[in-house]
């Protein structure tokens, strides 16, 4: 079968690789469409918790086409996506509900062979049927949605508070839907291209600014004591250390985009003291997917307007690279075309 390889960091090929084998407990997925995301770019440099060679694709829908004879809960033809969250239901993570955390954590597409692929094999318990009221390019979707859920589980936040959200790229468009659904007042969304930030209008900003050097004075003129919520979704450091500059006291900074494994960023802690700002984490997801699909069943989120290229696997190493430039938004990938 034709896949995505990273042979090694900075190296990526498609070529013929052996189709997958079923183990117990398993299904075998024919990919329908795979999403790329920035976390296989870090991956692809080398910046996150992957090893190589990796055929990476975390974010996909798919046909089951074969089934271990141990699975009952699925058959040949069912249309699935599956949380490439993968965890053991042992550890004191597990056990305590921090699933994410598990200590013997995999991740399809970043641990083991992802969905870049024509076919991939998981866990069948990692697995959620897909509505026949969402498209194929929709259910590609689910798994960054289910993240974005996550995020929200995790900030505390009151309904009419402002928020700053740094970055719209796909994530970020998807977290600004979330947010104004999620009660946001004021919701300002800060990006380098301004056709991106007309999207964020759309999509539930009350305004946007260009990311520029005067951005902290423009963002005090909005909300003279800082914004009570502020979003990073770039995961660039430099971005993150002038955001905290227009976080109010008692603020709530959610960390989602993610940084390279080394990076670094220089707060003062007398500030996070006297303003007490808190600075909360979000990783992966943990078992939001169900919350996923009941949000875009209903019409919550709107992810057709967030999926700017759909092409052949052929086409992911020039894609990676123009992705890598923000010059594109959400990239699918039919490895059938």
């Amino acid at each position: 079968m034709q896949a995505v390889i990273f042979n090694e960091p900075l190296s990526v090929s498609v070529c013929d690789t052996d189709r997958p084998t079923v183990r117990p407990g398993e299904v075998l997925i024919q990919t329908l469409l795979a999403g790329l995301c920035g976390t296989d770019l870090h991956i692809f440099r080398n910046e996150y918790m992957s090893s190589f060679p990796l055929t990476p694709g975390h974010e996909f829908v798919g046909t089951v086409v074969e089934t271990a004879q141990d699975v009952e809960d699925f058959s040949a033809g069912d249309r699935v996506v599956a949380d490439p969250n993968l965890y053991c239901g042992r550890c004191e993570f597990c056990r305590n509900q921090q699933h994410n955390h598990c200590l013997n954590w995999q991740g399809v597409g970043i641990t083991r062979p992802g969905a870049l692929a024509e076919y991939v094999a998981v866990p069948a318990s990692a697995c959620y049927r897909v509505p026949d009221s969402l498209s194929d390019a929709e259910a590609a979707f689910i798994e960054p949605v289910s993240c974005v859920i996550h995020a929200l589980n995790r900030l505390p936040m009151q309904v009419g508070e402002s928020v700053l959200v740094v970055g719209a790229g796909p994530m970020g468009l998807l977290i600004t839907q979330a947010m104004r659904h999620h009660g946001a007042g004021e919701l300002v969304v800060v990006d380098k291209q301004p056709n991106r930030l007309e999207m964020a209008s759309t999509m539930g900003a009350s305004r946007t600014l260009e990311a520029s050097a005067n951005l902290t004075d423009e963002l005090r003129r909005i909300e003279p004591h800082g914004f009570s919520v502020i979003v990073d979704v770039t995961g660039v450091p430099e971005a993150i250390e002038q955001a905290f500059a227009s976080l109010r006291p008692r603020g709530r900074f959610l960390q989602f985009g993610v940084t390279p494994r080394d990076a670094t960023v220089e707060l003062s802690p007398y500030d996070m003291f006297h303003n007490d700002w808190s600075w909360i984490g979000s990783f992966a997801l943990c078992y939001t997917f169900q919350q996923a699909i009941a949000w875009m069943t209903a019409g919550v989120i709107n992810v057709k307007p967030l999926i700017s290229h759909r092409l052949p696997l052929s086409e992911f190493p020039h894609a990676l690279d123009q992705f890598a430039k923000g010059e594109t938004l959400k990239v699918q990938f039919d490895p059938r075309a």
